[in-house]
């Protein structure tokens, strides 16, 4: 009776997500998203009135741009750091291959970008602020915040919901409304049909962390319950191991922290490729005494799965958390 409680519950909160989250993304046109003014747009942090309907060339700043574009069925003429991309992002990444880099996302090259002639520019106000006039007079610019504010946004407000909202602006800046009433239609089911596998399997409400390997020994970054990975474990009924919100969205954990949580299964994002195993990466003298490692309750990630991503980085990240959760065996009761 109580497996069949927690499936009903997960189902239930997937279908609240699948309506409710989409709900202020649509109108009445069947899933297509509502357009806003800039002025009044949460995710906007500055632009300039004057942008063309409907660019053409389009370059972006940010991954997460470039993945919300290609999503929309658009390519851009130009990207910062552009051969990095594929490193990190998995999405259409043949096809982002070939486009024009434009220097870093923190230098980005202006002669670069005027050589392209866009007319359209998309950027960070936390990278870019400090440019935006110049890149302004190449062209068009709107810079986007990229991630909520905790004390303006509040704490239930996720990077999955963030990113949800700046994909629509771009998608209405591009005149491509009704593609991204589709992709997140696809988005919206995946989350749905995850959580019900979750639940068919008797493991809602599971504890696990979405751990990210930072190269230093027994020390990582746990993403927090306001992250793209809280807003996606939230949606598939699932418990992050450190939920508590913080402003980037991640917190600093170490081995001996992990100790502390017997019942939790730990989803351990490589830095490296596939070439170092897993076991390699936890040996050091305290993770053989973590209760997720005794247990085998520890599974790899590749690292091309970025949580810092759009709408498809988001459902690659909902299929990913549901195939490896599912491969561990449940915490015992």
């Amino acid at each position: 009776m109580k497996n069949r409680a927690r499936r009903l519950c997960a189902i239930a909160a997937a279908c609240a997500a699948l309506c409710g989250s989409h709900a202020d993304a649509a109108s009445a046109g069947g899933g297509k998203p509502a357009c806003e003014p800039l002025s009044g747009n949460l995710v906007v942090s500055q632009f300039q009135p004057g942008i063309p309907q409907r660019p053409r060339r389009i370059v972006v700043l940010e991954y997460m741009f470039a993945e919300d574009l290609a999503a929309l069925g658009v390519t851009p003429v130009g990207m910062a750091d552009a051969a990095n991309y594929a490193g990190w992002f998995d999405y259409d990444k043949e096809r982002l291959a070939a486009v024009p880099d434009v220097g870093t996302r923190q230098e980005p090259s202006f002669e670069a970008i005027a050589a392209l002639k866009p007319d359209l520019i998309l950027g960070v106000g936390l990278r870019h602020a400090s440019i935006f006039a110049a890149l302004n007079r190449i062209a068009p610019t709107v810079l986007f915040q990229y991630s909520p504010d905790l004390e303006k946004n509040g704490t239930s407000l996720t990077q999955l919901d963030w990113a949800r909202k700046i994909f629509r602006t771009i998608a209405c800046l591009a005149g491509r409304e009704d593609e991204a009433g589709a992709v997140e239609a696809r988005l919206d089911a995946g989350l749905a049909r995850d959580a019900q596998r979750i639940a068919q399997a008797g493991r809602s409400g599971e504890q696990v962390a979405w751990l990210q390997e930072l190269g230093l020994p027994d020390r990582y970054w746990a993403f927090t319950g306001n992250s793209m990975a809280g807003g996606v474990a939230r949606a598939l009924g699932v418990e992050l191991g450190y939920a508590a919100p913080t402003r980037e969205g991640t917190t600093y954990v170490t081995s001996e922290d992990l100790l502390k949580k017997p019942g939790m299964a730990v989803l351990f994002v490589s830095s490296t490729g596939p070439e170092v195993a897993l076991k390699q990466k936890l040996d050091s003298p305290i993770w053989p005494f973590v209760p997720a490692r005794r247990a085998g309750r520890v599974a790899l990630v590749e690292r091309n799965l970025w949580v810092f991503g759009g709408p498809m980085s988001a459902l690659r990240l909902a299929d990913t958390m549901t195939e490896q959760l599912l491969s561990l065996p449940p915490p015992k009761r």
